[in-house]
């Protein structure tokens, strides 16, 4: 068995993940079928002023199948609506490699142990802060660390503009 990379219509990936399954059932090569997976990350992201974990596609348009390559298989599952085809040389898909896989699985694995805010503002947006002890106060982004999820935001304090770091989530769009 090796991983193998399938690429789909961006937004399809779940559907082409139950067609896959049902389709190895009807034709008999589900044992040939190890593994289908699509990698995602788990959010933090702030709809109506309430905080909310949802998951989100690591790579859209991508699904990893782990499976005995024939084919025959292969040609049943580029059949499927909504998939264009396995990554490889137009004849035959390429196996990816255990530290391919490897990293994608950890880093998938990474993320929905701790949820990440997402990012949703952008320099020279104007936000309100909802937390902290700048609440209620409201200042223009001026930087943006997405590695650790900060924002510096300019916020008149005395009518003087201050830089005052705050986490993503202690801000919400104006």
């Amino acid at each position: 068995m090796a991983w193998y990379v399938l690429h789909t219509h961006s937004g399809f990936e779940n559907k082409v993940k139950k067609n896959i399954e049902h389709r190895a059932n009807l034709e008999g090569f589900r044992e040939k079928i190890e593994q289908i997976l699509i990698p995602q990350e788990s959010v933090i992201e702030i709809r109506s002023g309430k905080k909310r974990t949802r998951s989100r596609t690591l790579m859209p348009g991508y699904v990893l199948i782990e499976m005995d390559y024939s084919d025959d298989i292969a040609a049943s599952i580029t059949k499927i609506p909504g998939v264009s085809g396995f990554i490889g040389d137009g004849k035959k898909a390429f196996p990816l490699t255990e530290e391919e896989v490897e990293n994608m699985l950890n880093y998938s694995d990474d993320s929905t142990e701790r949820p990440r805010p997402e990012i949703r503002h952008r320099i020279g947006d104007q936000v309100k802060v909802v937390e902290g002890p700048f609440a209620n106060f409201i200042g223009t982004i001026d930087e943006i660390d997405a590695e650790r999820a900060k924002l510096r935001v300019m916020v008149s304090i005395f009518g003087r503009p201050t830089p005052v770091e705050l986490d993503v989530l202690q801000v919400e769009s104006t």
